[in-house]
């Protein structure tokens, strides 16, 4: 019988090749949370729009990750009815969402042909574990069933499709019917933090206020004090500020250009000069050691004085829906709901 480990990324696969459980280690590579996340029927233009937005991005290059995902895909297809799969996904934002993206490749198979299907129960983060741990973790695995199965293509779909409606709907029926919000909690749930994942990447639409996603008003906040390191601001911004660190460096990176670009610029070096993200390539310790500030836009922005969607616009995408200044949501903080902007 083959066992395939299914994981976040490097990091945790890297525990789990040194754990000495039996099997071999797949990493699911990507950040469903930056760019365009479309539907997945079609394989070949999925990898396409993911891998040219990554290439965009300067992160990596873009044949590259066609073969990269082209050959993940195929692991996770080669295991038989005979075989075993466990899927080791941390409740944050970015391994939520490849739990649903597998569980949703998984739920399309044959039933007959799918291999017997495992997750590990963890409300903790892979990066500190030691190798010697995951054991633990093996053996009080869950047995992942249809329901979870349907859950998992559900969210999948929901998140891909082209507006956040389908999304919220689905979170605040979890929020109802999940038992428990921990696996300690609840010896019998197994997608405990699905729905505080989804609900927080639907706070990435912009605020109806100042135009900010939560991540974004979170950076320009802790630079309300004044100047810091990109490397501070970081930490402050992100790991102080969320249940489950879930950014990466290089997609903060991407946040503060971001800030840093248009008409009227939230963040600046503070010599004023735009901020432009490292690549793989560049100089990072000079990157993150220079100081940024807001600018006095900024200022107003952060404090609901102005909207940066009227001065700047928006050209982003969330999963599936696409955020133009002509069309998109604005996340309604009273309402805790998106409500579209036509």
């Amino acid at each position: 019988m083959l066992i395939l480990h299914v994981t976040n990324g490097d990091s945790a696969a890297q525990g789990l090749s040194r754990s000495g459980l039996p099997g071999d280690v797949l990493a699911w590579r990507d950040v469903l949370h930056d760019g365009p996340v479309p539907p997945d029927r079609d394989r070949t233009a999925f990898w396409r729009t993911r891998a040219a937005f990554l290439a965009d991005r300067r992160w990596t290059a873009e044949l590259e990750v066609v073969d990269d995902f082209s050959a993940r895909d195929a692991r996770l297809d080669d295991p038989s009815s005979d075989d075993a799969i466990v899927l080791w996904f941390e409740p944050d934002v970015y391994d939520q969402l490849q739990l649903i993206q597998v569980l949703a490749r998984i739920s399309d198979r044959d039933p007959t042909a799918r291999p017997q299907l495992f997750i590990a129960p963890a409300d903790l983060l892979f990066g500190t574990l030691a190798p010697e741990k995951f054991k633990a973790l093996y053996d009080v695995r869950r047995t992942i069933t249809e329901s979870d199965l349907a859950i998992g293509r559900r969210a999948w779909d929901a998140y891909t499709s082209d507006s956040p409606d389908a999304l919220m709907t689905l979170v605040d029926a979890l929020s109802r019917e999940v038992s428990g919000r921990t696996y300690t909690s609840d010896d019998a749930v197994r997608l405990p933090h699905l729905a505080a994942a989804l609900r927080r990447i639907l706070e990435e639409y912009p605020d109806a206020d100042t135009g900010l996603s939560r991540s974004e008003r979170q950076i320009c906040e802790a630079l309300a004090p004044g100047a810091t390191t990109l490397a501070k601001l970081y930490k402050a911004s992100h790991h102080a500020s969320e249940s489950w660190i879930w950014l990466g460096d290089w997609s903060f990176a991407w946040y503060v250009e971001r800030l840093s670009d248009g008409t009227c610029p939230l963040i600046s070096h503070t010599n004023g000069t735009r901020v432009i993200a490292v690549g793989p390539t560049g100089d990072a310790k000079m990157f993150w050691d220079r100081q940024v500030m807001l600018t006095p836009y900024g200022s107003d922005v952060v404090r609901a004085k102005a909207n940066t969607i009227d001065q700047n616009g928006i050209d982003r995408w969330i999963g599936g829906a696409h955020l133009t200044t002509a069309r998109h949501w604005r996340w309604d903080g009273r309402m805790q709901k998106p409500v579209f902007r036509g």
